[in-house]
């Protein structure tokens, strides 16, 4: 006979940096995308470094592929960002767009 405990399917666990993480990774553009990006962006009142190393690494993977499609700095605004995250993305990422 088994327990209610035994019944009850275990909770996943819900990690939102995995999540936005995962957005900003991925290389669809949609709804999901923007709102990882303004939710990134948002972040601007924690300074850069004390971000989550995995949360820079997927900003800064998407600005790169961003960049690489040819993108400007304001449209990187444009799609979500905030000027400091791009800034400090660009910077990492050692480079500099117009």
């Amino acid at each position: 006979m088994k327990t209610q405990e035994q019944e009850q399917a275990p909770a996943a666990a819900v990690d939102p940096m995995e999540d936005l993480c995962q957005a900003l990774f991925s290389t669809e553009e949609g709804a999901k995308k923007k709102a990882a990006r303004q939710t990134a962006g948002a972040m601007t009142q924690r300074p850069w470094p004390q971000l989550p190393s995995r949360l820079r690494s997927a900003i800064r993977s998407d600005i790169g592929r961003l960049l690489d499609n040819g993108k400007a700095r304001g449209q990187l605004i444009e799609a979500g960002y905030s000027a400091a995250v791009v800034n400090q993305a660009l910077r990492d990422l050692g480079r500099s767009v117009a």
